[in-house]
């Protein structure tokens, strides 16, 4: 009994020992009107509150324990009201607009400057609803305070809320060691909070532009037909602060190489070491102006149109070569079911496809099917493209695991490149230049220059080498022995080139991003289209914040 004793009066001694000093400023001369007022009654009133309240948030039951550990005092609202602290904080706040583009909105900095007001200017009334009335703006003070905090080192809005279901990187968001640090440092808020935010050069510099456009000199530059409008620009680095200021769990700086993709500027871009290797143009998910599509507009925000690219961090494990389109249901319902009534074996020949019954997986001909007797709501075959340069997915796949079974891929449209708007997949992202891409995994992955000759082979490529040679040799041989084991049924569907699976020893981290400003290979600040609607919900959430 005797050792726990000591053992609680070391923690305390332990605990308040940590504690910073506070420094306590008097009463100001004007709260001497509210007569009504007593310290330890405001206290206990303060207690009382605390334990009265239920919210199970981890941010509220931290808010909680705070006030324990200063035995229920307030901070702000002690003696009054502690004028240096809480204005330092309402400086510190409306800052947030013009350092970090978050509007006073989002901490309902109005209303908390009235409501100091109306106490200094003793429009409170002067009875048993005094302490109700400090304990709000208390709670205010200090609610505002940690949600700078946390809107600082993680984000004001939750990206979840702003992609709707195309979101898929894992969100970190404040734990109890953040919130705890916080409410440690409330001594020292104001140096505290400059210590937050992202300390990237990327973000560095959309502040500095961000700063620079809030001038009243800054004007728009007619003979530039490549800027966007003023309030574009200005929208655009309020959003994209912001995206840089979300915390995901697999970050760039913790990779030396990976491939990230950017669906505003329409381009994937292979890193290595913090060196650009090369960027391709890339064709993403179709997109939808939701202007006249209501449906799309739910509680202020736009949701995501079902074709575009999800946003995510993956790994790449597979490349395929010479791939085959499993076409996807809905596609075989909406594009491909009306051609077929029309024609079938002439889009079959042409497209070079085959079909499976989906019931038992078996090969049928395309001539027993007369589709349109097939109910096209529950369509029971499935269309497969068979591999080759004319292959929708081009000669390349490259595989990472996700839930809306999307790829990187190459295409047989390559003039779509040439377009300056290219959100034209199903979702899926094609490059222009897949091969590059794949030479560069094959030399991460460290394969040896013979493996390398056989995928080359596989892909089309001749042999340059007498083991090359040996190896078109044995893919004869192998496919023979291949076509033979076949059943005269399924000879019938017989296929020479097939897709090659390559297990890649080194996974490739792959970001799929979205970014409609960054900062350029000249350093200076581009600006893209906001192709999925994105920026202006979160312009909205940080204007009508969620409790």
């Amino acid at each position: 009994m005797r050792i726990i004793l000591i053992f609680t009066i070391l923690a305390t001694v332990s605990l308040t020992g940590c504690r910073p000093k506070e420094h306590v400023q008097p009463e100001p001369h004007w709260f001497k009107h509210y007569t009504h007022y007593h310290e330890k009654d405001y206290v206990h009133f303060v207690q009382d509150q605390i334990g009265s309240e239920s919210d199970s948030t981890l941010k509220a039951a931290l808010t909680r324990e705070f006030y324990r550990s200063r035995d229920f005092h307030p901070f702000w609202t002690q003696n009054g009201l502690q004028e240096a602290f809480t204005d330092s904080l309402l400086a510190r706040l409306d800052d947030a607009w013009r350092s970090h583009g978050i509007p006073g909105e989002y901490f309902g900095l109005d209303s908390l400057r009235h409501a100091i007001a109306r106490l200094v200017e003793h429009n409170v009334p002067n009875d048993d609803s005094l302490y109700p009335y400090l304990y709000r703006l208390e709670r205010q003070l200090t609610d505002d305070y940690v949600r700078y905090a946390c809107a600082l080192a993680y984000g004001a809005v939750s990206p979840k809320a702003v992609n709707g279901s195309k979101w898929y990187y894992e969100t970190l968001a404040p734990d109890t060691a953040f919130i705890q640090s916080t409410m440690d440092n409330i001594h020292r808020f104001s140096e505290y909070i400059t210590e937050l935010h992202p300390q990237s050069s990327e973000y560095q510099a959309l502040q500095k532009e961000w700063v620079r456009l809030q001038s009243d000199t800054v004007a728009e530059d007619p003979s530039d037909s490549t800027l966007m409008p003023l309030p574009y620009r200005r929208d655009a680095l309020v959003a994209n602060l912001e995206r840089l200021r979300w915390r995901t769990r697999h970050q760039k700086a913790d990779d030396t190489i990976y491939i990230a993709v950017n669906i505003p500027d329409y381009t994937l871009c292979v890193v290595q070491k913090d060196s650009l290797m090369m960027r391709n143009r890339i064709c993403c998910g179709k997109t939808q102006n939701p202007e006249n599509v209501p449906a799309r507009h739910k509680n202020g925000l736009i949701t995501p149109f079902k074709a575009e690219t999800p946003l995510m961090y993956s790994q790449i494990r597979t490349l395929v070569l010479n791939p085959e389109w499993n076409i996807p249901y809905d596609i075989i319902k909406n594009e491909y079911y009306h051609k077929l009534v029309k024609s079938n074996t002439a889009v079959v020949n042409r497209e070079h496809l085959y079909i499976r019954d989906s019931r038992n997986g078996q090969y049928v001909i395309p001539d027993s099917i007369n589709w349109s007797k097939v109910n096209r709501g529950n369509i029971p075959y499935r269309l497969h493209q068979t591999s080759g340069r004319y292959n929708a997915l081009g000669l390349y796949k490259f595989v990472f695991a996700n839930s809306e079974s999307v790829y990187l891929h190459d295409t047989n449209n390559k003039g779509a490149f040439k377009r300056k708007k290219r959100a034209l997949s199903h979702g899926c992202v094609r490059v222009q230049y897949p091969d590059s891409v794949a030479e560069w995994v094959y030399t991460v992955n460290r394969f040896d220059t013979n493996y390398t000759e056989q995928l080359h082979i596989i892909s089309g490529a001749e042999p340059t080498t007498e083991k090359g040679e040996e190896f078109v040799e044995k893919l004869h041989e192998k496919d023979s022995i291949y076509y033979e084991k076949l059943s005269d049924w399924d000879k019938q569907f017989y296929r020479k080139l097939r897709p090659t699976s390559v297990s890649l020893r080194k996974p490739i981290p792959l970001f799929i991003e979205y970014y409609t400003c960054f900062v350029g290979d000249d350093g200076t600040v581009q600006y893209r289209e906001d192709v999925y609607y994105k920026d202006g919900n979160i312009l909205y959430l940080m204007r009508h914040p969620q409790p």
